[in-house]
């Protein structure tokens, strides 16, 4: 399951960054192999295919919020990985005409797409529109320190009050999986001080063993004694929103 606000993000992400690949790859491709004087692709080739993908890899880490998402870094892997296979492919000697060989780039690219898009589009997503209280409690303790501006954004901060707000209606351990180094998962920490659990995909399953060994969530935050600052804005909008009480 995924919360609603997740999958419509992600299919976004997916969306943008196929048509950023289209915009700096795809269509820049022709003229870059034109200035080169290459009108049929061979497997020698490859040298000019190269610097025109260190080329495109260095104008995209310019553009801005680059390191939110790794989706525009995974398509123009794919597409160089399909280029380099097609040229390696080819026997010496032997040609392909360049209109052939960039509709089938277009073509790699489209398949890219649908494969990231089926996750997202596989899954059953929840509504869940998260509370005022628990909003709250999440974008103050996401800073990490008095002296730390950089908050959390408010998509961020909808995204994990949803997790949040459903683990503890649920009463069921939730691990949010990301790969958004630079907004989540430098503030891991400080989530996880307010019991939500963040991880990158390659080690949720490992983070959800551990996690499950401890009591239900609502057993768990009750067992503690002493709460920090943090984890008692937590619990206090917790207990606003769901009306669980403090034995």
């Amino acid at each position: 399951m995924i919360s609603s606000s997740v999958k419509q993000e992600g299919l976004t992400l997916i969306q943008e960054a196929h048509d950023i690949i289209i915009k700096h790859v795809h269509s820049k491709l022709n003229p870059y192999l034109e200035k080169e004087g290459v009108k049929e692709v061979s497997n020698r080739d490859g040298k000019v295919f190269a610097d025109f993908f260190a080329q495109q890899r260095d104008e995209l880490r310019k553009l801005p919020s680059h390191q939110r998402s790794n989706v525009r870094n995974e398509m123009l892997g794919a597409v160089e990985n399909y280029v380099a296979s097609q040229l390696h492919s080819l026997d010496d000697g032997e040609k392909m005409p360049i209109n052939i060989f960039l509709p089938a780039i277009a073509a790699e690219l489209a398949v890219q797409k649908h494969e990231l898009e089926a996750p997202f589009k596989g899954m059953r997503p929840i509504e869940i529109q998260p509370s005022d209280s628990i909003y709250s409690a999440i974008a103050v303790g996401g800073v990490q320190n008095p002296d730390d501006v950089k908050h959390l954004n408010s998509n961020d901060i909808k995204h994990l009050a949803s997790a949040q707000e459903y683990q503890f209606r649920q009463n069921k351990w939730v691990i949010f999986v990301t790969t958004d180094a630079s907004e989540i998962l430098n503030k891991e920490k400080d989530l996880e001080e307010m019991f939500l659990r963040c991880s990158r995909p390659e080690w949720a399953v490992d983070h959800q063993r551990d996690m499950t060994k401890r009591k239900p969530p609502l057993e768990y935050i009750y067992d503690i004694k002493n709460y920090t600052p943090k984890q008692k804005r937590v619990v206090d909008a917790i207990e606003k929103t769901i009306g669980a009480k403090r034995r």
